[in-house]
């Protein structure tokens, strides 16, 4: 399978987690091995000033636009926000960690080098990964357009204990929970909030979302799987104008009160996560299991 750009140069988005690599050592190494392999680096605008490497920032859009593949440099956390905002462009993204063990990253930052050559000569797989697409809704108001590669999160406030919620699957009528929120989540955030509040584990590829309570408040609610092309519905109906929050990835997040609909179905976006290592779903789920 060819890069985004196919022949010629490659033009490199390099996406740094400021928080991971302060100094921008990686960053700086990683841009200095893409010039020697004759690909053009490039920046957002925010990191090459941080970076004193004002000369490689562009745009925002246009490194997620015209860049053949993107270099996210931190965690699985990382990784998703860039893959959110490549989702749109189909726009391939090589993950380097440089934190714990992570799902979505290809290798470690000693080895990044290595899976550049890799990419390069075009030895790699890539994964398309399932997103989410959610709708909140109300007489009065429409948010639309929020995507998610792990998971959509509707959890209580601060304050209150417990929401109440009905759930449907294609306008049927599933069940009425009364919990401190719901997960609803592809294979990929299957292994995230959902796997800690008891839910069940997704083979990465499979077509499936998963419905999770999060602390249900009877013995009897369990997650419930189904189609990726069901459309799932949680009409919210919380106590008084307690306020609750509807998050994408558990980082764009919108805080809410009184009656709300949230709507989440399959995304016509894919993330597109390039894997260079040969290790498979289950040699990272064992390993990541047993910390």
């Amino acid at each position: 399978m060819t890069l985004h750009g196919g022949e010629g140069m490659k033009k490199v988005g390099i996406l740094p987690n400021l928080e991971k690599d302060k100094d921008f050592a990686v960053t700086n190494r990683l841009l200095q091995y893409l010039k020697l392999k004759e690909c053009q680096p490039c920046l957002s605008m925010k990191a090459a000033k941080l970076a004193g490497l004002e000369e490689y920032g562009c745009l925002e859009e246009e490194l997620y636009r015209d860049s053949d593949f993107l270099i996210s440099l931190g965690g699985d956390g990382t990784l998703l926000g860039v893959g959110r905002k490549s989702a749109p462009y189909g726009t391939p993204i090589l993950g380097i960690n440089l934190g714990t063990l992570g799902f979505l990253t290809a290798e470690e930052k000693n080895h990044a080098e290595y899976a550049i050559d890799k990419v390069l000569a075009g030895d790699y797989k890539m994964e398309k990964r399932m997103m989410l697409q959610a709708t909140i809704a109300t007489d009065m108001e429409r948010i639309e357009g929020i995507l998610a590669l792990n998971d959509i999160c509707i959890t209580r406030g601060l304050l209150y204990k417990i929401l109440e919620f009905n759930i449907y699957v294609n306008e049927e009528y599933v069940d009425t929970l009364r919990a401190d929120g719901v997960i609803i989540c592809t294979p990929t955030g299957s292994t995230a909030y959902n796997l800690s509040a008891g839910g069940p584990v997704l083979k990465a590829d499979a077509q499936i979302i998963a419905i999770t309570p999060i602390s249900a408040h009877t013995l009897t609610s369990r997650s419930i799987v189904v189609s990726a092309d069901d459309v799932v519905t949680v009409e919210i109906n919380p106590r008084e104008e307690a306020d609750f929050t509807v998050s994408a990835d558990g980082q764009d997040a919108w805080t809410l009160t009184g009656k709300k609909v949230v709507q989440v179905k399959r995304a016509k976006e894919y993330a597109s996560i390039i894997k260079t290592n040969p290790q498979s779903f289950y040699d990272v789920l064992r390993q990541k299991l047993s910390r």
